[in-house]
């Protein structure tokens, strides 16, 4: 097992942990392992707003869960070993954007794993203009470092193809839905924000590629 100072755990004041976190979380062995992820259940009393935002966030790591390794993680709820985010200087200036280092992660060859021995309830803090506000910056990172990875030609291609990220995010925040009868029942009120929350990411995206465009074009030579 990974000694403390050598471990970070990452979650957020919208997430509350079960009574048990703290002890699954000493149990983690990263020593094969890059990062471990848990679960996220939504609050029994979610609003509107609450359950939207679970939905298009936290369904994929809805309970129940079986222990796997997976691609992603949810960052509110997760562990990783230090060295190896601290590796990776250059995206961490930007702060820390969990899609990036999860991107990198993979590329180097390191392992997730989804642990659901770590649980938290997800109880929403935000209102509709602060989480479309979050969205925005996170989608707009997300598009400023993968247009990075491109062409100029490239970049143009994923900014022109940008709008079609909103029906493909909706259709598959829907087929998870309703795949588990738990978060079926949190559609017919959670449905209502959904479009705005997801064309707020996806106008944040569109911002990020066509940023990584001008970052090249003011690139000396």
């Amino acid at each position: 097992m990974a000694a403390r100072g050598e471990r970070i755990c990452t979650t957020t004041a919208h997430c509350v942990p079960s009574t048990d976190w703290v002890d699954a979380l000493l149990a983690v062995d990263l020593g094969q392992t890059v990062a471990a992820g848990g679960t996220i259940e939504n609050d029994a009393n979610a609003d509107a707003i609450g359950r939207a935002i679970f939905l298009q966030r936290y369904a994929t790591f809805s309970p129940p869960q079986a222990k796997r390794e997976v691609y992603d993680l949810a960052a509110d709820n997760a562990l990783y070993r230090r060295l190896d985010l601290q590796r990776h200087s250059d995206i961490l200036q930007r702060g820390f954007w969990e899609p990036s280092f999860h991107k990198r992660f993979h590329a180097d060859g390191l392992h997730m794993v989804l642990d659901p021995s770590l649980r938290v309830v997800h109880r929403n803090r935000y209102s509709a203009r602060q989480y479309m506000q979050q969205r925005f910056a996170h989608g707009r990172e997300f598009g400023l470092t993968r247009g990075l990875a491109y062409s100029v030609s490239g970049r143009l291609l994923l900014l022109l193809l940008a709008p079609a990220v909103l029906p493909l995010m909706l259709s598959r925040i829907l087929w998870r839905a309703l795949r588990k009868p738990a978060l079926r029942t949190q559609l017919a009120t959670g449905w209502f924000w959904l479009p705005a929350f997801v064309l707020a990411w996806v106008a944040g995206e569109a911002l990020g590629y066509q940023t990584s465009i001008w970052i090249q074009k003011a690139a000396p030579g």
